[in-house]
């Protein structure tokens, strides 16, 4: 199979969101359910199976980044898309942002980063939504995703740590602090 590198696809021009409407710009990578992590590979452009977990355990919801931003990771931001149907791989979704789990990332080396997870719902959920993402998103919805990516991270000998969950304003900052600059 050739890999050699390809014409940059539309996704790596793709804004993080639209300024009239402020709706965020989320390119699944990882369907809800899949016991995959899939990862766009921006000189293929194309998607990779990057990990799998291990037997019985799967993503909780749709996982993907937000093009034009980049995250202390030296990825582009996480964003979950809180829904209970899986969406396919490549989809881009026009999303609401709820809030944030703000968390730190120490890799294999001991080195910690910034690596939070932008948590969303796509623009078409017209039920409302409020500033607080408690009230939206349970206690223990937040409390199962960060457990998610703690045991997801200690299996791959990293380790995470949730420091808090901020709500859309907060997600939003961190949206902005993160773009590209072109």
């Amino acid at each position: 199979m050739d890999l050699a590198p390809r014409p940059v696809p539309a996704i790596d021009h793709l804004p993080a969101f639209d300024p009239e409407s402020g709706l965020v710009n989320t390119m699944l990578e990882t369907p809800k359910g899949c016991p995959g992590k899939l990862k766009y590979e921006p000189g293929l452009g194309l998607f990779t199976l990057s990990y799998l977990l291990p037997p019985g355990q799967v993503f909780p919801h749709n996982f993907g980044f937000i093009p034009g931003t980049e995250g202390q990771d030296g990825d582009p931001l996480d964003l979950l898309l809180v829904l209970d149907t899986p969406l396919p791989t490549g989809l881009l979704v026009q999303t609401r942002l709820l809030g944030v789990i703000m968390a730190e990332q120490t890799d294999q080396k001991g080195k910690t980063v910034r690596n939070d997870r932008l948590l969303g719902v796509p623009d078409q959920a017209r039920e409302p939504i409020a500033d607080d993402p408690v009230p939206v998103l349970s206690r223990q919805l937040l409390e199962d995703i960060e457990a998610f990516f703690i045991d997801y991270n200690r299996r791959r000998g990293r380790h995470f740590r949730p420091l808090g969950v901020g709500n859309a304003d907060d997600a939003r900052a961190i949206l902005e602090a993160g773009l590209v600059k072109s």
